[in-house]
């Protein structure tokens, strides 16, 4: 007996495979180019969430609101425990830490 009135269990360990629910019921389904779509999706989002982060705002507390919601959307696709989805998540805030973040691409004080 599941509790929730619905047939599906969440998947609780880790596991590799296109057979998930990312963030929206039904979506990618079991479709490759839907799966590889919500990959890239997800990278995008964790890379523009770094982008925010180095980025100037006229109002803190609009950047803060928008980056917090974009980070509450990425921990909920990690949280399928789908690997590919993990893998999508860390190597688009690692990407994007190095192009924005990071001294090595952008330095932070270009005038001195």
């Amino acid at each position: 007996m599941d509790g929730m009135g619905g047939g599906n269990k969440m998947q609780m360990t880790f596991y590799w495979g296109m057979a998930t629910e990312i963030l929206f019921k039904g979506w990618p389904g079991h479709q490759t180019g839907m799966y590889v779509l919500a990959l890239v999706i997800i990278f995008a989002l964790a890379m523009f969430v770094e982008f925010l982060a180095y980025m100037e705002f006229d109002t803190a507390a609009v950047k803060h609101g928008i980056g917090v919601g974009l980070l509450y959307f990425v921990m909920l696709a990690v949280m399928t425990f789908n690997i590919g989805v993990l893998i999508a998540a860390v190597s688009g805030h690692a990407l994007g830490f190095f192009f924005f973040g990071s001294q090595t691409i952008s330095p932070v004080n270009p005038e001195v």
